[in-house]
């Protein structure tokens, strides 16, 4: 039985591009079973605590921050029956006159909105293994992945602080030793930024000197978030109305990129031995790799939404193409994934250690930002920082046979078991061409980007869904009105998905449900604990309409569901 509203609450939230808008937000506790979109009175404006413009916080503080990082592999988690929204009594307020400032889109700090910053720092679940670090296995690291770059220069390394162009990129990303040495910039060359980088490191060792830790600045529409990692500062100055915490996730990206290819253990050895060390030396050529993760996190809503972009498929070729992972697995073999350009079509992995969607990622990136993987099979050590940040794995990628754009990559924790790993691949290659899954994948690519239009829903723009047992994300293809031009309306969509994610895991308002209607299009965001999902309406639906059609769409999600996102965990 539903539980009755009582204490109730909604929030005026300015649209992204207008002054007119109307927010409806559902308190986290204010169901039990099928939550009723209710409205009350708009709490007093007093009652509202906003954030510093420049935040700080104890060392203390930030390491002892809960991890709630939304998801367990391991959680059971049972599916219940579809939840439904509720047509209960609603009102609603219309403002046209007055507008919240812009850095009132990023909220102060809290506990929920953390949740994937935690995920990001908490303990690596393969720290008991001992994997090779060594010097000599770092370079070969560095190599492989210098030779297997797009051929591409970078030529944002044209510009400069006197660059009209580098001054209206809407994101920065830096990133330099404690000793303010540079070692990375997203646009631009470090040698040209380095007083903008001594400045950086100055602001950062000023509130060190009092024992506390710079998180961000707030100066007008700009934010800039600092994350000081060992012996790297990493700094990112935004435009965009991302949170602090959703640029923090960036920056962790950013982050583990570089350990990906030096590990913890060497990035501390070298700067314990020269702590003014100029480590561009050390990532000469691999500077693409971060180019790409920070693209990704600019493009891919699941970076930032915790979980992976899966690639739809008929439940029977994903299970079929698991089991034969399962089988051929030889017990060199960690995990074994299959992708396919952005997207995870299955992995499977031991049920003692947990392959953080981070790592993922990572790897994905390592094949997307490569050339040499899809014309030879590939031996590489990897370090996966959520699996074990000392040292490094060894990955068997190879694109599977007949131009497919699938790539499978087998995972060990020993350098010398390659010959062991080419034999299971073989194995695997033989069982998917045997049972006609080569054609079938090919087929499912071709046919990843699904629409919603037999729904007969056309008040439906777009939606993201993520299933929260397997950190499983699924969205259709994007419509036309938010392709042309690309830049510009591929960037608002991705920011409703981001402001949205923002308002469901604000701990300073903890809500279930988030309804927003602007000029532009009407947003509605629901949480339960097992599904999160993100829907962009047609601007002109009434809040009933988008409360009936939230219900249908979730129905046929749930139906889907084995063929959107892969709903269970595959052990060996």
């Amino acid at each position: 039985m539903t539980e009755k509203v009582e204490d109730l609450s909604y929030e005026l939230v300015g649209d992204i591009d207008s002054d007119e808008f109307v927010s409806i937000e559902v308190p986290s506790d204010s169901y039990a079973v099928n939550p009723p979109l209710s409205v009350g009175k708009k709490p007093r404006a007093s009652s509202r605590k906003r954030s510093s413009p420049v935040s700080t916080s104890s060392k203390g503080q930030m390491d002892n921050t809960q991890d709630i990082s939304q998801v367990n592999l391991d959680d059971p988690a049972p599916v219940s029956s579809v939840p439904s929204l509720s047509r209960g009594s609603m009102s609603m307020s219309l403002n046209s006159d007055q507008s919240l400032p812009s850095d009132m889109l990023l909220p102060s700090e809290s506990l929920q909105q953390q949740e994937l910053v935690s995920s990001c720092d908490e303990e690596a679940t393969g720290g008991d293994l001992q994997l090779t670090a060594d010097e000599e296995t770092a370079k070969e690291a560095t190599r492989c992945r210098v030779g297997s770059v797009r051929a591409d220069e970078r030529k944002v390394e044209e510009e400069d602080v006197d660059s009209p162009v580098w001054i209206q990129r809407k994101k920065h990303v830096f990133i330099l030793s404690f000793s303010g040495k540079p070692i990375y910039s997203r646009y631009g060359q470090e040698d040209k930024l380095v007083n903008m980088f001594g400045i950086m490191q100055a602001l950062i060792s000023f509130v060190q000197d009092d024992k506390d830790v710079l998180r961000y600045v707030v100066a007008g529409n700009h934010h800039f978030v600092f994350l000081c990692k060992g012996p790297l500062m990493l700094v990112t100055v935004s435009r965009t109305r991302q949170s602090e915490a959703q640029l923090t996730t960036q920056l962790y990206y950013a982050y583990y990129q570089i350990l990906s290819v030096l590990t913890n253990t060497q990035l501390t050895h070298i700067f314990d031995r020269d702590s003014r060390f100029d480590m561009r030396s050390l990532l000469q050529g691999s500077e693409k790799f971060i180019d790409n993760v920070l693209r990704m996190c600019d493009e891919d809503p699941s970076l930032l939404l915790g979980g992976i972009h899966c690639l739809p498929m008929v439940p029977t070729l994903r299970q079929t193409i698991t089991t034969i992972l399962q089988q051929c697995r030889v017990k060199d073999v960690l995990f074994s994934i299959l992708i396919t350009k952005s997207q995870v079509i299955t992995y499977v992995r031991p049920k003692e250690y947990n392959l953080h969607f981070i790592d993922i990622h990572l790897i994905i990136n390592l094949v997307d930002a490569s050339m040499s993987f899809k014309s030879a099979v590939s031996w590489t050590p990897i370090c996966l920082p959520r699996f074990n940040e000392t040292g490094f794995l060894h990955a068997h990628i190879s694109f599977l046979p007949d131009d497919s754009p699938a790539c499978l990559l087998l995972i060990s924790t020993d350098k010398e078991k390659f010959f062991a790993l080419q034999e299971c691949h073989d194995k695997i290659l033989e069982r998917l061409e045997k049972q006609g899954c080569l054609g079938a994948i090919k087929q499912a690519v071709n046919e990843a980007d699904y629409t919603i239009e037999h729904l007969q829903s056309p008040e439906i723009r777009h939606f993201v869904y993520k299933f929260k047992k397997t950190t499983s994300v699924s969205w259709p293809a994007v419509p036309s009105m938010y392709t042309m031009p690309k830049d510009v309306h591929m960037d608002r969509l991705f920011e409703l998905y981001m402001l949205m994610q923002q308002k469901l895991y604000s701990d300073a308002w903890p809500i279930k449900i988030y309804y927003h209607l602007g000029n532009s299009e009407a947003v509605m965001a629901w949480k339960t604990a097992e599904f999160d999902l993100y829907i962009v309406f047609d601007p002109l639906i009434a809040k009933m309409q988008a409360i009936a059609l939230g219900n249908k769409l979730i129905r046929w999600i749930r139906k889907e569901e084995e063929r959107l996102v892969i709903s269970t965990t595959n052990f060996f």
